[in-house]
């Protein structure tokens, strides 16, 4: 009976334990095993779908309940795809390196672990973490050739911060890194290879003289060291003695050091941007030069300005397309201007100026020239002055006495030609009020000075039309004000302005201004 039940059991617990093996080791590696070998094959491609369905895949996998090494490399596939998903959705790298971050927590960093966390940081702009990751794991990454072109990348995003920020030392430090990795070496800017030069310009930016100095003094001496030109650091010291220096000392140093900049052999590079920073410095040393001389020493001479247009034609020389020149010489000559003609070469210059790729854009000069324009030549005041008495002629208030005299200022201008296209129309006129004189008044006062303004802008304060004129303008304000009285007294006034005008735009006319002034001399009642 025995040996019949052991006869029994035996089969089934056999046929137990061989399903219970088949299970473990068929059917749940079964589970995981189909989906990762799927997902595998579609790892080839570039395809957006296929790398979707075999990312599935893998997560189908890891449901599966797959351990140890087996879950480890499902994990690291998962994070390889989701990296490469990261090319049509950046939001898929942190996907990515979340998977990285358990995988490495769990079994600890690889050289393929390694790398592909180095890669995803990368992608993901993470530049500090990417430069600590190679420094902490270099024997994992030295491997191969990209993780150094990686963290290089990466150096070289860091030092543009952080000169983009003016930490010079920051910059030079990431730069350093780069030459050491010895990968995108190309890529650093040549000026930094000067780092005494780059620690100075960043001194002078900073307001720390006394630091600009002492570095572009090392400057100097590395490169007499090396027998290169020195040019670059001299101009930082002349830039350091700029405001206190002497302003001739400074200009004879500058005239020197265009002279070796011009001898700058071309291979060496940068020597027209290098022409054009002393051009303009020795042009504005020559302003610091008449500045300094003593008060009341007058206007430049014919000499001074033979010098001004000679160094601002070797900044044209220099860079064409540099405004400073125009703007420089341009308010000199517009402020020493003797005359309308001179005036209005410097006008010419100044616009010049503004047409230029790095031309003139200061505000302030944009203004003055849009004054000007507005102001006008002489030409431009008689058409103004011709258009006002064609208004008078058209006011119906007036006498017929005064109608005549406006016709007679006409015909004195007859000889210069046509007046422009004034308007040959009579404008429609409507009668002042009496609380409108005083607006009237003004408006005639600004159009009387905008007309004669080009005539006596240039004669001095006593001048005998400058005083008639501030009389008249005077005798217009006491006339509108007493406008209540009687329109006559507000016509005389207007009448004599208008006359005065005239006079003053045609000073050769024999005619006596004042001639229309005796009929109306009585007061009205």
């Amino acid at each position: 009976m025995t040996t019949i039940l052991w006869a029994v059991l035996l089969p089934l617990q056999l046929l137990w334990t061989v399903g219970i093996a088949g299970y473990f080791f068929v059917l749940v590696p079964r589970r995981w095993r189909v989906p990762y070998q799927q997902s595998l094959e579609l790892l080839h491609s570039d395809d957006r779908e296929d790398l979707q369905r075999a990312d599935r895949l893998l997560g189908e996998a890891v449901n599966a309940g797959p351990r140890g090494r087996t879950l480890n490399r499902i994990r690291f596939a998962q994070a390889g795809v989701r990296a490469m998903l990261g090319t049509h959705d950046p939001a898929r790298y942190a996907d990515a390196a979340t998977v990285l971050h358990e995988l490495i927590t769990a079994e600890g960093r690889t050289e393929h672990t390694a790398y592909l966390e180095l890669w995803v940081q990368a992608r993901l702009e993470n530049h500090s973490r990417v430069t600590d990751l190679y420094a902490e794991h270099r024997t994992l990454l030295d491997t191969r050739p990209e993780p150094r072109r990686i963290a290089a990348a990466s150096h070289l995003h860091l030092a543009a911060g952080h000169w983009r920020r003016r930490e010079t030392d920051g910059a030079l430090h990431h730069f350093d890194r780069v030459r050491e990795l010895g990968e995108l070496t190309d890529r650093i800017p040549p000026e930094v290879d000067n780092l005494p030069m780059v620690k100075g310009v960043q001194a002078v930016f900073d307001g720390r003289g006394d630091d600009a100095r002492e570095a572009f003094e090392a400057a100097r001496d590395r490169a007499a060291d090396l027998r290169r030109s020195a040019v670059e650091a001299e101009l930082g010291l002349v830039v350091c003695d700029w405001r206190d220096g002497d302003p001739q000392e400074l200009g004879t140093r500058l005239a020197r050091l265009s002279e070796e900049a011009g001898r700058k052999p071309p291979e060496q590079g940068g020597e027209n941007r290098l022409d054009a920073a002393v051009a303009v410095l020795r042009l504005v040393a020559l302003l610091r030069e008449w500045r300094a001389r003593p008060a009341l020493s007058g206007a430049p001479t014919p000499a001074d300005l033979a010098e001004l247009e000679q160094r601002a034609r070797e900044v044209r020389s220099a860079d064409a397309e540099l405004g400073d020149a125009d703007l420089v010489e341009g308010l000199v000559r517009y402020y020493f201007a003797l005359n309308q003609s001179e005036r209005s070469h410097a006008l010419d210059m100044l616009d010049r100026g503004t047409e230029l790729a790095k031309g003139i854009t200061l505000p302030e000069v944009l203004d003055l020239m849009e004054r000007e324009r507005a102001l006008g030549g002489e030409g431009d005041a008689i058409s103004r002055y011709l258009a006002l008495v064609g208004e008078f002629l058209d006011d119906p208030t007036r006498s017929a006495e005064d109608r005549a005299h406006f016709r007679r200022l006409q015909a004195r201008f007859a000889p210069f030609g046509d007046p422009g296209d004034l308007p040959d129309q009579p404008v429609p006129h409507q009668r002042t009020p009496a609380e409108d004189h005083q607006r009237r008044t003004e408006a005639l006062r600004r159009r009387i000075e905008l007309i004669v303004q080009p005539r006596i802008r240039d004669l001095p304060q006593d001048a005998p039309a400058r005083l008639a004129l501030r009389e008249l303008l005077d005798e217009l304000d006491h006339a509108a004000r007493a406008a209540a009285d009687g329109a006559s007294i507000l016509h005389q006034a207007e009448m004599r302005l208008i006359t005065s005008t005239a006079q003053t735009l045609l000073p050769e006319d024999p005619e006596d201004p004042t001639e229309h002034r005796g009929t109306h001399d009585q007061e009205p009642a």
